[in-house]
């Protein structure tokens, strides 16, 4: 085992009770409570200049803090889009119907949105890419998607909602 993995280990048994607690309380969820102290220790295993004595358990819980801020501004994120894209009242219409619907749409985002509002709509509906994939694709921002699919997003209601209505 080397020096590094030792110290990891000994960090982790002496400060993970307190780190998941802290978690947990900020987030009301176990898993991701979890997946956030988990997170803080993988960012430990991938920094080279770490040495023990620069961690102290309010570096880890502060670590901890910050991204568990980061679960909860996401969760934020998500349900925003949700309530964008209500799915309570979905209408299921024949398999033609659904495929003339879905060309129309993918016809009106290659032509109406802007190519970058066009990218990450695709990124995110195509290829099933999450925030965090995207943002690290593109080199940009959270924020920057969600502004990005919810301006196509709007477009797009705007656009067919008018349809709808004629």
């Amino acid at each position: 085992m080397s020096q590094k993995q030792a110290i990891i280990e000994r960090l982790f048994r002496t400060h993970y009770a307190r780190m998941y607690q802290l978690a947990n309380v900020l987030l009301h969820d176990e898993e991701e409570s979890k997946d956030a102290v988990s997170d803080v220790f993988a960012r430990l295993v991938q920094n080279d200049q770490m040495s023990e004595k620069s961690i102290t358990e309010s570096y880890l819980l502060v670590a901890v803090r910050n991204r568990c801020m980061d679960y909860i501004a996401h969760r934020q994120v998500r349900q925003r889009v949700e309530r964008l894209i209500p799915t309570d009242n979905v209408v299921y219409l024949s398999d033609a119907v659904e495929e003339k619907r879905y060309e129309d749409i993918r016809q009106f985002v290659e032509t109406e949105l802007t190519e970058q509002d066009q990218r990450i709509f695709r990124m995110r509906f195509d290829e099933k890419m999450t925030y965090k994939e995207i943002s690290d694709a593109l080199d940009v921002t959270e924020k920057t998607v969600y502004k990005h699919l919810h301006q196509a997003i709007t477009k797009l209601q705007e656009h067919f909602n008018g349809q709808d209505n004629e």
